[in-house]
């Protein structure tokens, strides 16, 4: 059996603002422009998406997978 996928797990952090992150101005605001508002949004889409969206560079997704990192959790494969 696998264990659950964190992207429907019932979890606060999961639910909250993508501001929790603490990712730079210029980054959250890319990701609120293509309506990923939560964490939840965000885990559930894998980096190669990520990576795919407009003006989303190196830079910014490795800011991303890192803070995601710290909250003990991991994008989508």
């Amino acid at each position: 059996m696998q264990p659950p996928n964190p992207a429907f797990s019932a979890d606060p952090l999961l639910d909250a603002d993508i501001a929790v992150l603490r990712l730079c101005e210029r980054t959250t605001n890319l990701l609120r422009v293509n309506e990923l508002n939560t964490v939840r949004d965000l885990v559930r889409l894998p980096a190669r998406k990520l990576f795919a969206l407009s003006r989303l560079g190196r830079n910014s997704l490795r800011e991303i997978v890192d803070s995601i990192d710290r909250q003990g959790l991991r994008l989508a494969e």
